[in-house]
């Protein structure tokens, strides 16, 4: 029978360090548009402390949140509930258009009484401003990859946002570079992260591996050892386009892909009878199909990458760009296939044949993943908080 997957609605709470962390917390987060990688990382970061943190942030759509998360939000600001403005379900709003204004908001947040702040950021919440004896400890899913990394954003983000992001770049960039200075210490997800701080900010980092849901995924289903599986929005850098060519030159292997995104109408125009293209599809059939798959193609280049430790969970191997998250997680011939960038639809062909090519040891590679449980998570998390003062 397989294992139910998590669910935004589901109870947290299981794998809570031994000795939590006792001080009063304020944990400030950038936004909750939904419950994605940087969102499961701060739910999870609620379990290192005896009282839950109280929680600040720009926006949030609790309707998309742990019930627990959502009634821990004590602050966000009023501009970002504007009628016209907010986020209704998925339905986006346009709050995300005040980032210029994000950094004074995240300065002038009150955490006075706070003796620790943690801050979750890839953009403005390392900003904020905090006593002079507070702990302030950044966890950095990444810096402003729109301001410091601009040649990698450029197939992330176009049309009139990239446009207007164009024009703020410059002294956005002057803010984060005077804000980077206030966290006592940081944390990152990856050592590609590890190595942005260090560049932009001048600043070292600890390495703290984000939480995966590692137990989520199915035993008994059957693999099937022709079939692989894509599963990431459908937007340039995760590269669609160059996978689908790939195996429009491999008829005897077949491929399923999910997501939704901008390129679904290009795509599906277009797709090779071996490619199927599934939209959205719910979490537990989603385990299923990791489970299932023969292998898992991610070759774009991402701070993390949580879907790979994913696969990996499943017992599936991982084709995946070298670069990136995926050097962390991907250890050639022990958990898949590196290909060196660009992932052109050559490189992604010869990985595909060279992981089919290969034996795996699903067992050995569920155990992989547990590098980067939960548990590991929460007992880091506090291991490097406590060593830098926080009881």
């Amino acid at each position: 029978m397989s294992t139910p997957a998590r669910t935004a609605g589901d109870r947290l709470g299981e794998g809570a360090p031994a000795e939590r962390l006792s001080m009063r917390t304020a944990l400030v987060h950038d936004w909750f548009q939904g419950f994605h990688g940087a969102e499961r990382t701060v739910a999870a970061m609620f379990d290192a402390f005896e009282r839950d943190p109280e929680v600040f942030t720009f926006h949030a759509e609790p309707d998309l949140l742990p019930p627990r998360v959502g009634a821990a939000i004590v602050r966000q600001s009023r501009l970002a509930e504007l009628p016209g403005v907010r986020q209704r379900g998925h339905r986006p709003g346009r709050w995300r258009w005040l980032l210029p204004y994000m950094p004074y908001y995240f300065e002038h947040l009150d955490l006075e009484s706070y003796e620790l702040v943690v801050s979750s950021s890839h953009a403005c919440a390392a900003g904020v401003k905090t006593a002079p004896d507070t702990l302030h400890a950044c966890y950095c899913h990444t810096p402003m990859r729109y301001v410091w990394m601009p040649e990698a954003e450029r197939n992330r983000v176009a049309g009139v946002k990239g446009v207007a992001l164009a024009t703020l770049r410059g002294r956005l960039r002057e803010w984060d570079r005077r804000a980077s200075a206030r966290p006592s210490v940081y944390l990152a997800n990856s050592t590609a992260v590890v190595d942005r701080i260090k560049r932009f900010y001048g600043r070292d980092a600890e390495l703290v591996p984000p939480p995966v849901a590692v137990g989520d995924f199915p035993l008994d289903v059957p693999r099937d050892p022709q079939r692989f599986l894509w599963v990431h929005r459908l937007v340039p850098y995760k590269r669609p386009l160059e996978v689908v060519e790939a195996f429009r030159e491999l008829p005897e292997l077949r491929l399923t892909m999910v997501g939704v995104g901008p390129l679904e109408a290009q795509l599906r125009s277009s797709l090779p009878s071996n490619v199927e293209l599934l939209g959205w599809v719910p979490r537990e059939r989603l385990a299923e199909l990791f489970a299932g798959a023969a292998g898992f193609i991610h070759v774009g280049e991402e701070d993390f990458g949580i879907s790979m430790v994913e696969a990996l969970a499943a017992g599936t191997p991982v084709l995946a760009a070298d670069a990136g998250g995926a050097r962390d997680i991907v250890r050639p011939e022990r958990d898949g296939v590196l290909i060196t960038e660009p992932a052109d639809p050559a490189r992604i062909r010869s990985g595909v044949r060279e992981l089919a090519g290969r034996s795996w040891d699903a067992d050995a590679l569920r155990e992989s993943a547990g590098r980067f449980s939960e548990e590991r998570f929460r007992a880091r998390l506090a291991e490097v908080l406590r060593a830098h003062g926080a009881r």
